[in-house]
């Protein structure tokens, strides 16, 4: 399994690659934007800024909720006080570049403070100060309560960042399911139908890789993913080798959960190529200096099958190699049938002679028999007897004698 193992990590790899090409291409649906708390204090490069520049920007929980006539220092080589405009916003300008500075302001008896950064020589800087939302802390508070609560009955979906990749391999047809499975609930949820997923009677090599969550097992033919599903997304990943013959081959696979976008990525070799009746646009592109086809479809519903179909694969010819199994095949008979018949004409000439011999034995004893009975020593009742036994001795051995030169 190492080396296909192997080969799902630079699979994965080129499957980030060419999604964030295909977004920058206005394929994609856009991302989630990260948590603001994450962001707050962090000094973000903006190119497109005056050189000198530094904007802070002030919200309360997140985006969405600016603040206005907020007081912020830039402390540090450079000094300054400003007020946030109605966006929350404060630009710093006319600036030192190379200054060490840090931006400061208090919301609320809050204090928050970026990190200290240099003015750049080009382009400005921007930074963002995320105060604390009481009401977002509640929430927060009362997510992670429901999140460790009993389990109930509910509804997981495929998330947009799920997908199928494939791969060329020494094997067959490298088949990567990438997927996210979303609960919106506060609350784990345990789905009515079970997460179950059957691969192609042919599939080889079947396996969990490394990052998936340890709910999902594989037994045979067969991928569950055992429930509750805690809220967020809980990441599932497995692949197996689908062997092929010729120059064409179909992967088809069931969908448990509705899956909000399909995404198809599948390395691109010679003349290969990928139709879907559930892609409904496809283009092809370089990522990691491979080239590959991507293809994005519509949601699909639960119970949705998913049909990819290749053509032009590599391969290599079928019929030299079967000739020379069915010439190896006839030689083989060849040999047996020689070898019996060998057997067979040794066996035959060996039962003849046996048959000569004995026919000369019988030929003597009656010889004599016929002597002694001339010379008186034998009683004529007793020659008659012996004689008749001898004769019909010998007509047995000239019947199978007979027999045998027949054959």
């Amino acid at each position: 399994m190492t080396p296909l193992v192997t080969r799902a990590f630079a699979a994965v790899a080129a499957v980030v690659c060419a999604t964030a090409i295909a977004g920058a291409q206005g394929m994609g649906q856009g991302v989630d934007m990260p948590n603001a708390r994450e962001m707050s204090g962090m000094p973000l490069p903006a190119p497109d800024m005056t050189p000198g520049s530094v904007t802070v920007r002030v919200v309360r929980g997140s985006l969405a909720d600016p603040l206005p006539k907020q007081q912020v220092d830039l402390t540090g080589g450079a000094s300054g006080t400003l007020t946030t405009n109605d966006t929350g916003r404060a630009e710093f300008t006319g600036l030192t570049p190379g200054a060490r500075v840090k931006a400061v302001a208090v919301v609320d008896g809050e204090r928050l403070e970026s990190q200290e950064f240099a003015v750049p020589p080009t382009g400005g800087i921007r930074v963002m100060l995320v105060a604390t939302d009481p009401e977002m802390a509640k929430r927060e508070e009362e997510d992670r309560r429901l999140a460790e609560g009993p389990a109930r009955t509910g509804i997981v979906v495929f998330g947009s960042e799920s997908r199928f990749v494939f791969e060329i391999g020494d094997e067959g047809l490298s088949v990567f399911s990438i997927l996210e499975i979303q609960n919106t609930a506060r609350t784990p949820v345990n789905p009515a139908v079970p997460i179950v997923f059957d691969v192609p009677d042919r599939a080889e090599h079947l396996s969990i890789l490394n990052g998936s969550s340890p709910l999902a097992a594989a037994a045979g033919k067969r991928v569950t993913v055992n429930g509750p599903f805690p809220p967020g997304t809980t990441s599932v990943q497995f692949a197996y080798t689908l062997p092929y013959s010729g120059d064409s081959v179909t992967v088809t696979q069931r969908l448990p959960a509705a899956m909000a976008q399909l995404t198809v990525i599948a390395q691109k070799v010679g003349e290969m190529s990928m139709a879907s009746p559930q892609l409904s646009a496809q283009r092809d592109m370089h990522a990691e200096g491979q080239h590959y086809m991507v293809g994005q479809g519509p949601p699909l519903a639960a119970g949705s099958e998913v049909t990819v179909a290749f053509t032009g694969l590599p391969h290599t010819p079928l019929w030299p190699r079967n000739l020379a199994v069915g010439l190896a095949c006839l030689i083989l008979v060849a040999g047996a049938l020689a070898a019996l018949r060998g057997r067979t004409s040794h066996g035959a000439e060996s039962e003849r002679s046996r048959l000569a011999r004995e026919r000369e034995r019988l030929f003597a004893q009656l010889t004599t028999l016929e002597a002694s009975y001339r010379e008186g020593a034998v009683d004529p009742e007793r020659y008659l007897e012996r004689r008749r036994q001898l004769i019909v001795a010998l007509e047995r051995i000239y019947a199978a004698l007979d027999e045998e030169v027949a054959a």
